[in-house]
């Protein structure tokens, strides 16, 4: 049998005109605005001398090889009033040349989002309130579909088993689901209930070996390029 052809692995998706005319958006993202943006990546981590897995574990990120790109926006609640919204892509060019085009002073239009772009949202913005954010601190704050094609499909086929511990001596062991959503949106899926507090999954068998916030159980990204096998174990082997 022909094995089937993968897409390249940093390609954009291309038609931005369709992904403008998406007929299933959440309805928290009325009118989005985007007022600042930042990244998280090994680069920006680097630059802050922090590690780049607790970096994206303290926004509830998986690791992903290049990095996210954060739109900190605002929306229109039901009542008409403007609440901050932080949108996720981990399509960096895009963001990249999307915030540079935004950011220009003589662009004469508005720029209009491309919202497939970025398949990720979570209410608020980073940062402590004070300082102009409103993420709640060691509260797990969910990141949720941003349309109906970017949430996870279920498909038993792609995971892997590990332990998940939260030191050396707390540890169990999960299987740990890498899913995919009709529209290209990539999600990691923890088969037992979240631990509550930060934790670290490790899969020996496969080299895979990333951070899991506190209360978590579904997370944005696979921190990995390639897509893995289907398990063994589906086979009875």
């Amino acid at each position: 049998m022909t094995k089937k052809k993968r897409r390249a692995r940093y390609d954009s998706p291309g038609d931005s005109i369709a992904e403008k005319k998406l007929r299933y958006m959440s309805a928290e993202l009325r009118e989005p605005r985007m007022v600042e943006s930042s990244e998280i990546s090994p680069d920006t981590a680097r630059d802050a001398k922090v590690e780049y897995e607790i970096f994206c574990l303290s926004a509830g990120l998986s690791a992903t090889p290049l990095g996210w790109g954060l739109l900190h926006c605002t929306v229109r609640d039901k009542r008409g009033r403007r609440k901050r919204m932080t949108l996720a892509s981990d399509d960096l060019t895009y963001h990249r040349m999307f915030v540079e085009a935004a950011s220009r002073r003589d662009r004469g239009e508005a720029m209009e989002l491309a919202v497939a772009r970025y398949p990720y949202m979570r209410p608020g913005w980073p940062g402590p309130p004070r300082q102009g954010g409103s993420w709640p601190g060691g509260d797990p704050v969910p990141w949720l579909p941003t349309y109906l094609a970017a949430i996870p499909a279920e498909d038993d086929g792609n995971h892997l088993h590990g332990l998940q511990a939260t030191g050396p001596d707390t540890y169990r062991e999960v299987g740990v689901f890498f899913a995919r959503g009709p529209g290209g949106a990539k999600w990691i899926m923890i088969d037992d209930e979240p631990m509550q507090s930060a934790s670290r999954i490790i899969c020996p068998d496969s080299g895979v070996d990333f951070y899991v916030p506190a209360g978590v159980g579904v997370m944005p990204g696979w921190p990995f390029h390639v897509e893995p096998d289907p398990c063994a174990c589906l086979n009875g082997k």
